[in-house]
């Protein structure tokens, strides 16, 4: 699980904004720019607004839930301010191949699908200003890079990119009296260096008290809109918008991904794995027939992320930040929205019921028809 502990603050937090403004009759939007501490998380809802037509849609889908009583729509935006924290260490060894100018690389991150080995082979290559294919990164192990920190807090494929930064920079400190002009080739640099008996191989570790090394704040904000057949507590994720800052990102496209990843593992939190246990405390749902992990039909119809450009952050790593766990205290958006939509239900069926219930646990299809306040004399055709 990303962000444990994070992920459920948050989505508290967003609940009650939600309550507050339900009881108020205000836009819930409004009620969280009341209550927002951090005013830099601002201009990213106001971006959010603008890019994704929020008012628009609103009032589409106002005009929406007046016009059907079994289908319904649902909208909601919400904020994220998520800080990081520094620690460590991570080591990263990087060595030079004089024979053709391969560079291979072991760090003591541990790849999970985050794509740390690819940053790590493009900073080492950006450094370098060789290509890519140069650069080789080995599997982790205690015998290459022993005593470092566990691979988590969405903080492991920065640490080992800074790890790398400074292991290159020993490098090609020991390579300048070697370089004879700008046009020469990198091969011919290493040729001459280990013909000199220079080393060709350098560590470098991230360590919290680094003096360069410093926790900082991750902004977003993400739109979810929801259609749901009030009937039989079905929906869809018609659309997503999600806006993150990820800094001067280092791989935008493994970022994205990491986005999209993370946002899609927290619909399944919040909205189909939910956990039966019998009389006795036993899990009845302990296999994929009765636990719903997310699968292709459930992810959004439409799903938009935007990375925010001229951004960069100057306490990160090469103006970087984190991205893995911040996107899944982003996916709440979604059962906040499905909410919406059985507002609207509730109203139709009993106008003098509360349009706000409580949830315990994720937002299921059963969940979903029974807040729906489903009458059968209202079934009429």
């Amino acid at each position: 699980m990303r962000g444990p502990g994070s992920v459920e603050v948050y989505a508290y937090l967003e609940a009650i904004m939600d309550h507050i403004a339900c009881e108020l009759n205000m836009d819930p939007v409004d009620v969280r720019l009341n209550n927002i501490e951090d005013k830099n998380v601002i201009k990213y809802l106001n971006d959010m607004e603008e890019w994704a037509n929020i008012q628009e849609r609103k009032c589409a889908i106002e005009k929406f839930n007046k016009e059907n009583r079994w289908k319904k729509k649902g909208i909601s935006v919400i904020p994220m301010t998520f800080v990081t924290n520094s620690v460590g260490p991570y080591t990263a060894t990087v060595s030079i191949f004089h024979y053709n100018g391969n560079v291979t690389i072991h760090h003591g991150g541990i790849e999970l699908g985050q794509g740390i080995n690819t940053k790590a082979a493009q900073v080492c290559a950006y450094k370098f200003n060789i290509p890519m294919e140069k650069v080789n990164v080995y599997p982790s192990n205690t015998m290459n890079s022993p005593n470092n920190y566990m691979t988590a807090l969405s903080t492991t494929s920065e640490s080992v990119c800074y790890s790398i930064d400074k292991a290159c920079d020993e490098l090609l400190a020991r390579l300048k009296p070697y370089r004879t002009d700008e046009n020469q080739s990198w091969e011919d640099l290493i040729t001459k260096a280990y013909a000199d008996s220079v080393l060709l191989t350098a560590t470098g570790q991230y360590a919290v008290n680094a003096t360069s090394v410093h926790s900082y704040k991750i902004y977003g904000a993400s739109a979810a809109e929801v259609e749901l057949d009030v009937l039989t507590g079905q929906y869809q994720i018609t659309r997503v918008d999600l806006i993150e800052d990820v800094g001067t990102s280092l791989s935008p496209y493994v970022d994205i991904g990491q986005i999209e990843g993370a946002f899609v593992q927290g619909l399944g939190y919040f909205t189909t794995e939910k956990l039966v246990l019998d009389k006795d405390g036993k899990m009845l749902t302990n296999n994929t027939w009765l636990y719903k992990p997310p699968g292709a039909k459930d992810i959004p119809i439409d799903f938009r992320v935007k990375i925010p450009k001229n951004n960069p952050n100057p306490l990160g790593v090469l103006q970087s930040k984190a991205v893995g766990e911040p996107p899944l205290c982003l996916s709440f958006s979604v059962p906040l929205a499905i909410r919406h939509a059985i507002a609207s239900a509730r109203q139709d069926s009993d106008p003098s019921k509360s349009k706000f219930f409580f949830i315990d646990g994720p937002t299921t299809a059963e969940t979903i028809f029974v807040n729906s306040l489903n009458d059968y004399k209202q079934y009429i055709l």
